[in-house]
């Protein structure tokens, strides 16, 4: 692998991670029985059982990599990423499946996939996912494609507290849809089209719907510390015809960089968007991203801020990248509240 402009043989037991001067960490960490794989020169990653990830930045399949390796992992440094339950966790929830993440990890590893690795990919997402919080025309839902997974939450004491049924239900007691998955910042080619298609397909789903006063306890209840099935939470905005739409566009000088598209990429799917932080760092352009999502939302936003200065520069964004009008803003500070 190639540290610091220096070259090094990741199965070495000692080998160093540093800058090109020299300067760095010496790892004393025994990697010489991984077994390669006959064709590891076409492959850019070396995977380990404690969850790391080596990256050859040299490779002609870096940039597919580097993708797949954003979406799953928690990036330590351009050559280095850390498998964590959180990093796995909005890995499944941008639409990767555990056999997908599995599968793609194990076309681009130079090595046979460490057992201690596949299961804890499989342990880290084998719940999530499979149940979503969807706000529907200010009502909340839990959906699943899983009837008995939500079979098993209906019949938990504090959820069946919180359920509601003043609708007519199914034989199950719940409602019936169709959802279709969707891949938004997939890894590209490096998914064949059986992968494709399963990340795509139509699944039928089932919900009932909760007292919205009820959220917050239920959504601790499906924590990991609790039930262990964290829910995706989701804005169905698309179909949403009881709060009313904002005329709002982005102007045409309002172009996202590649770096914002995909981080709003991240946040629609299926005429929905999710829940979640996007983090980008000073100077990016985090103002235009958020602008960029509410113009698309087209619905009233509130934009928090932590002091009267940012509430000033958050009115002025809109004014710039979006049609808003100035009577279509409003600003509400402790010294003024319009």
């Amino acid at each position: 692998m190639k540290y610091g402009g220096k070259m090094k043989n990741i199965q070495n037991e000692e080998y160093y991670m540093g800058d090109d001067d020299g300067e760095g960490e010496k790892m004393n960490t025994d990697f010489s029985k991984l077994e390669l794989k006959p064709d590891h020169v076409n492959r850019p990653l070396w995977a380990c059982a404690d969850g790391r990830i080596f990256l050859e930045t040299y490779s002609p399949l870096y940039k597919q990599a580097y993708d797949f390796l954003i979406a799953i992992a928690e990036p330590v440094c351009r050559h280095e990423y850390n498998l964590t339950p959180h990093s796995l966790y909005a890995a499944v929830s941008v639409g990767l499946e555990t056999e997908t993440i599995i599968s793609v990890l194990n076309k681009l590893s130079k090595t046979k996939l460490p057992n201690d690795m596949i299961d804890f990919i499989i342990a880290s997402t084998a719940n999530y996912g499979k149940v979503k919080l969807v706000l529907k025309k200010n009502r909340y839902f839990i959906e699943s494609p899983f009837p008995e997974v939500l079979k098993k939450l209906g019949n938990d004491g504090l959820i069946s507290k919180a359920r509601l049924y003043s609708d007519p239900y199914g034989g199950d007691g719940f409602t019936i849809g169709k959802t279709s998955g969707e891949l938004e910042a997939g890894p590209g080619e490096l998914l064949n089209a059986a992968e494709l298609a399963a990340a795509t397909q139509e699944k039928e789903t089932h919900s009932f719907e909760i007292d919205p006063a009820q959220v917050e306890i239920v959504k601790h209840r499906c924590l990991p510390s609790e039930l262990n099935y964290p829910m995706l939470e989701e804005y169905d905005f698309t179909n949403d015809n009881v709060n009313p739409d904002l005329d709002m566009e982005l102007k045409p000088h309002a172009q996202p960089r590649p770096y914002q598209e995909k981080s709003l990429s991240k946040m629609f799917g299926n005429g929905r968007a999710r829940s979640g932080i996007i983090v980008l760092p000073c100077g990016a352009g985090k103002s235009l991203v958020g602008v960029s999502a509410a113009a698309r939302i087209k619905k009233s936003c509130l934009c928090l801020a932590t002091n009267a200065v940012s509430v000033d520069q958050w009115a002025f964004q809109f004014k710039l990248w979006s049609t808003l009008r100035d009577d279509q803003i409003c600003r509400f500070t402790s010294d003024s509240k319009e």
